[in-house]
């Protein structure tokens, strides 16, 4: 039990009670951590994914890209997929491709993560072992993040890395998860045979609804506020919306930076009255809240026409 009667901390999860004991600065500290809550934006991604890991008795394996606009939420879909992975029996592994990506940097990505010797060996003899070093340790799955950059690429280098990915999912049958943005779709549904075998998912950003109101009232319940914030109120989900133009990114900022305002000033409790202030409150916690310039959907859209 608290030893603050006067407080009624049931709006806390019991787990991370014992937190809102704790110093102002500590509690501002654990509102920056990042955590996973379960929503309907990436629950038919998982449950997609735990079919697609089946891959007995199949010519070819099920693939999936997921993508979407930048601050949607793709990076920690992938971390927690990682976190998943480590709890599973299902052999998986992880690739980022960042920026400044070779045509053959997929092929080192997996030669480092296999522990392979790349040396001077050429693109046909890292094939040929990263192929044989699947097979021999029973992998079901290759997860790659930021496919953008690769797919940027001139169309020899692009070549390359798309024949790679279809050689992954046919001849050795590895399911191949892939996370980027709507420009890698637009050019991934060129290529007919990946764009045949690909289930596309497009990660929407959040409109008014049950799903984001339940969302808000979850993240708040893992907030070392002393105060219930009625978050879910018509008022202040609606100024969340509006200020975070929907994105997930901004949502989890602003979230952050108004409940570590709360507790630096004293109220506890995120309100209405702080919207003002909040891009002053943001950037004095280090948060950036990205204003689109174009309609998101209107990307979208583009990249499937």
């Amino acid at each position: 039990m608290s030893s603050h009667p006067t407080f009624d901390y049931s709006h806390v999860l019991e787990a991370h009670r014992h937190k809102l004991d704790l110093p102002v600065e500590e509690r501002i500290k654990i509102c920056r951590h990042d955590f996973w809550i379960d929503n309907p934006k990436f629950a038919p991604v998982f449950e997609c994914l735990g079919h697609m890991l089946y891959t007995a008795h199949q010519i070819q394996a099920s693939c999936i890209f997921i993508y979407g606009n930048g601050g949607d939420g793709k990076s920690a879909a992938w971390h927690h997929l990682k976190y998943l992975s480590s709890n599973s029996d299902k052999k998986m592994v992880f690739i980022e491709l960042t920026e400044n990506t070779s045509r053959f940097k997929l092929h080192d990505r997996l030669c480092q993560a296999f522990g392979i010797d790349m040396g001077r060996r050429s693109i046909a003899d890292k094939e040929e072992l990263i192929f044989k070093y699947i097979a021999n340790n029973g992998i079901c799955a290759i997860v790659i993040d930021e496919l953008n950059d690769a797919l940027l690429q001139p169309y020899a280098q692009k070549r390359t890395l798309l024949s790679l990915m279809r050689n992954l999912a046919g001849t050795l049958k590895l399911c191949v998860i892939a996370f980027g943005n709507t420009e890698a779709c637009s050019i991934l549904t060129l290529d007919r045979i990946i764009d045949r075998r690909f289930v596309q998912y497009y990660v929407s950003d959040w409109e008014m609804g049950q799903d984001f109101v339940n969302f808000l009232a979850t993240y708040e319940a893992h907030l070392p506020l002393k105060i219930r914030s009625n978050i879910t109120c018509a008022e202040i989900n609606a100024l969340i919306l509006s200020e975070s133009y929907g994105i997930m990114d901004n949502v989890v900022k602003i979230m952050k930076c108004l409940a570590m305002d709360a507790i630096e000033s004293g109220a506890e409790r995120i309100s209405a009255g702080q919207f003002p202030r909040l891009r002053e409150i943001a950037m004095r916690f280090g948060f950036n809240l990205h204003v689109p310039k174009t309609k998101r959907e209107d990307a979208h859209a583009h990249a499937n026409t």
